[in-house]
């Protein structure tokens, strides 16, 4: 029984133990039985400290916590079996967890993302439109809608936009069908980007034809929903998406070349990001009267959309079913002041009006300096009346948009905490409808604020010049063009205003207003 054992521990004795000695030197087969154990215990404790398992060993007062909430083991030998059944259990539910992030993230991008496949067919011979998709057809029961259909050397083939079931249940049919020749077809089916096609100038005159259909011009609108699913489109084949970098480019020339006039434009329902908005510096043109913009049911999830846009007088803006839109669910108001500070003539965003939706909900006097929101510089060393703080351009660029986007709407009176105590407005004014006037102090001010017609400043005209008398002192100089109510054409205005650090923020001490 012992014959393989050729060493005792204790007396260094090479010779076998054999079964007749077993009783005689019982303790030195023990003390080798033992030895062996404790090899054994030692070598997996290397292997766990080679293989470190920080999870595990972060979790140890877990396994420790559900040890004690169990029978407690009555041996050591138990205690690992516990111990091991435990990390096997804790390993499986992390393994469980990872899985789920990542089909979680799969899902979010499936969602936030359309899916488009290319299908190529080839047989003996060209298989032609007709044929081929009232073939397939005899054989599924999903529906499919075919787009771009085309031939490229021997081969057939379209797309199919976020269809991923028919597209994989068309592949199923390779080698199935028949060609009109009784070859057996090879269908292939893959996923792709948003298919980049360059028009020829033929399918050029059809885009043209379909927009011209799609141009109002009793009010200059142009309407681009869902362009790549037109009826003309799709009967000739040619599959013209938004979406498309290239199609982008090509809609927007057209645009630019037989549309100068256009005021409004409906891109709802075409897949749009935030990247096909960069190509809009194409239609830009110092005369621009694009005023309406329906981007709705897109995929904007980004705020800087604005910024590609910002370069158009828009008074209406529609960003409806947009992830950017629902990113601001829980706060409608910072997304109407998000949207009006990069957009400062617009008047109404997702059918609210602006003005009435702020002036229901600003009636505190801390939604009030929201509203205002001027900078504050670092007043550490300020008093209560005056502050002796440095001012840069950046901050009095700050207080003048803030000023500019508050003055043409119905809050404009809560400008009078732009002013200091004892400012001073003057109004100079060759107009017939506002006369030459001299307003001291917050009183006289906000009588004037709230007595003045209805103005609408032309930002795109704006010119700009900032100068620093000293460092407590700025003087700037705001120039441009600005509608006012009553007055049939555009008037000409400079505004040359002092701004000095006040309190714990920038106040404008003298505002002399030309008006011509």
């Amino acid at each position: 029984m012992y014959a393989s054992l050729t060493k005792c521990v204790k007396t260094g004795d090479r010779r076998s133990v054999g079964h007749e000695e077993h009783t005689r030197r019982i303790g030195c087969c023990r003390c080798y039985l033992q030895l062996c154990s404790n090899m054994g215990r030692k070598s997996r404790r290397l292997r766990r400290i080679e293989k470190p398992n920080d999870i595990l060993t972060v979790n140890d007062e877990m396994m420790a916590l559900d040890m004690s909430s169990t029978v407690k083991p009555k041996s050591a030998k138990q205690s690992s079996k516990l111990k091991k059944k435990l990390k096997k259990q804790l390993k499986k539910q992390l393994k469980q967890e990872q899985l789920e992030r990542h089909h979680e993230k799969g899902r979010e991008k499936t969602k936030a993302s359309v899916t488009w496949h290319t299908v190529q067919v080839e047989g003996g011979v060209t298989v032609e439109k007709n044929f081929l998709f009232s073939s397939i057809s005899n054989f599924l029961e999903v529906e499919f809608q075919p787009l771009g259909f085309h031939k490229m050397e021997s081969k057939s083939c379209f797309y199919l936009e976020a269809n991923e079931p028919a597209a994989t249940a068309i592949q199923g049919l390779s080698n199935r069908v028949q060609g009109p020749d009784g070859s057996r077809l090879k269908i292939t089916s893959s996923k792709c980007e948003v298919p980049d096609l360059v028009l020829n100038l033929d399918q050029l005159q059809v885009l043209r034809e379909v927009m011209s259909r799609r141009f109002n011009a009793a009010v200059c609108l142009l309407d681009l929903t869902d362009l790549h699913h037109d009826p003309v489109l799709m009967e000739k084949d040619i599959l013209a998406p938004l979406c498309s970098t290239v199609t982008m480019k090509q809609v927007l020339r057209l645009i630019k070349e037989n549309v100068p006039q256009l005021k409004a434009l409906n891109l709802s329902k075409n897949n749009l990001r935030v990247s096909n908005f960069k190509l809009f510096q194409i239609i830009k043109v110092d005369s621009s009267q694009l005023t309406a913009l329906n981007l709705e049911h897109n995929r904007i999830g980004d705020i800087q959309v604005l910024k590609h846009i910002k370069m158009f007088p828009l008074t209406e803006l529609s960003l409806q079913h947009n992830p950017l839109v629902n990113a601001y669910k829980e706060n409608p108001l910072k997304y109407i002041m998000t949207v009006k500070k990069e957009l400062k003539a617009l008047k109404m965003l997702d059918t609210v009006d602006i003005d009435t939706y702020l002036s229901e909900n600003t009636s505190s006097e801390h939604d009030k300096d929201l509203c205002l929101n001027i900078p504050k510089p670092d007043t550490s060393e300020s008093t209560s009346s005056s502050s002796s703080c440095v001012m840069s351009e950046q901050m009095v660029q700050s207080f003048l948009e803030q000023f500019y986007a508050l003055i043409d709407t119905q809050q404009r009176n809560n400008l009078v905490a732009a002013y200091t105590p004892d400012a001073v407005l003057q109004v100079k004014s060759s107009l017939e409808a506002i006369a030459s006037q001299v307003f001291v102090g917050h009183s006289e001010i906000s009588e004037a604020l709230n007595t003045l017609p209805g103005t609408q400043h032309q930002h795109n005209t704006f010119s700009l010049n900032i100068q620093f008398p000293n460092v407590n002192i700025a003087q700037a100089v705001v120039g441009g063009m600005c509608q006012i109510a009553g007055v049939d054409t555009s008037v000409t205005f400079s505004r040359s205003m002092t701004i000095v650090p006040f309190n714990t923020g920038l106040c404008c001490s003298q505002d002399n207003l030309e008006l011509r």
